[in-house]
């Protein structure tokens, strides 16, 4: 089952929305947000090794361990503490996703 993801803000923020170009958003925002997820998860997956590929976002991010490698990627060096490759429970996937994010702000 696919997550829902939010409507808020339909509004093409950058050149590269060009899919969504020319297009009446009013009516149609269930194929905007479509679009601009499917834009989003082929732009992870350039980042992310093969073996890691992102085929549903809500579902695929949740461990925290895409996440993480995601932003071991764009930083270009791994993230500290070192995170759970193979996280097991809930508990694992909030230090997965927490390590990601503070790794995040650590770099802004």
């Amino acid at each position: 089952m696919e997550g829902k993801i939010s409507h808020s803000g339909l509004l093409a923020r950058s050149p590269e929305g060009h899919a969504a170009r020319g297009m009446q958003i009013k009516g149609n925002e269930d194929l905007w947000v479509e679009i601009q997820a499917n834009t989003f998860r082929n732009w992870v997956n350039e980042h992310l090794p093969k073996d890691l590929r992102v085929l549903d976002l809500s579902q695929d991010l949740c461990t925290g361990v895409r996440l993480c490698a995601l932003v071991e990627a764009l930083r270009g060096k791994p993230i500290k503490p070192s995170w759970n490759k193979r996280p097991v429970n809930q508990h694992h996937y909030l230090e997965n996703v927490t390590c990601a994010l503070k790794a995040v702000m650590w770099t802004s």
